[in-house]
């Protein structure tokens, strides 16, 4: 008897009941990561991307004849792209970057390399871990390579040659829209032969690629 007036004045407060019903509840106080997924519906994204680049060591020659100097120096990338998201886990993606390869020195002989790349490229989202992606990637184009040499070798200029990419990497979904990417890259820019005599055996390079895409509504 003396319980129920306390029930029932319990009861007849449904503004107590609702607050204790929330207390408690599963996930208030929870840890785990935020519900997001990089595997976005179809649609059209862009991305821009920084990096560092090493150039693989291609051996320079001068009227057929070996220089001893090789393209082995760094330098650095940026680049920007536009991609269409075709299935959850497959991406088709043309863009364009620019790779300052360094120098190669000998003596006083000095040469700077660089090289315009456009590719489209295939990119296989393999499985969805929390907002994480890993992916794999190839790609094929053209590469507009340039080497600048001293004045008595002649500056040795532009040469367009067939490129092609193959990569790895991973992304992570900041939400439905934004993801941050870390990325490989090998890119061969084929065997540009220059005005004067100047030839690259086959130029290539390793890119290390940071970027971000957005999803386009």
């Amino acid at each position: 008897m003396l319980l129920a007036p306390s029930g029932t004045a319990r009861a007849a407060d449904p503004d107590t009941d609702e607050m204790l019903a929330k207390l408690g509840r599963p996930g208030d106080f929870s840890l785990a990561p935020p519900d997001v997924s990089d595997a976005a519906p179809s649609g059209w994204y862009l991305r821009a991307d920084a990096g560092y680049v090493a150039a693989t060591g291609a051996a320079v020659s001068y009227g057929g004849l070996p220089t001893g100097l090789n393209l082995s120096g760094s330098g650095w990338s940026a680049g920007a792209g536009v991609g269409y998201r075709v299935t959850s886990f497959l991406r088709a993606e043309g863009s364009i970057d620019y790779l300052a390869l360094g120098s190669a020195q000998r003596g006083l002989v000095q040469l700077g390399s660089s090289a315009t790349v456009a590719l489209a490229s295939l990119y296989w989202d393999v499985v969805n871990l929390s907002g994480f992606t890993p992916y794999l990637s190839a790609g094929a184009g053209f590469a507009i390579d340039r080497l600048d040499a001293p004045a008595a070798l002649r500056p040795a200029g532009n040469d367009w040659q067939f490129a092609w990419s193959v990569g790895a990497g991973v992304s992570y979904a900041l939400n439905s829209d934004v993801s941050l990417d870390l990325g490989y890259r090998y890119v061969d820019l084929g065997a540009p032969a220059y005005a004067g005599g100047l030839a690259v055996d086959d130029a290539a390079a390793h890119q290390v690629r940071f970027g971000v895409r957005y999803m386009l509504k």
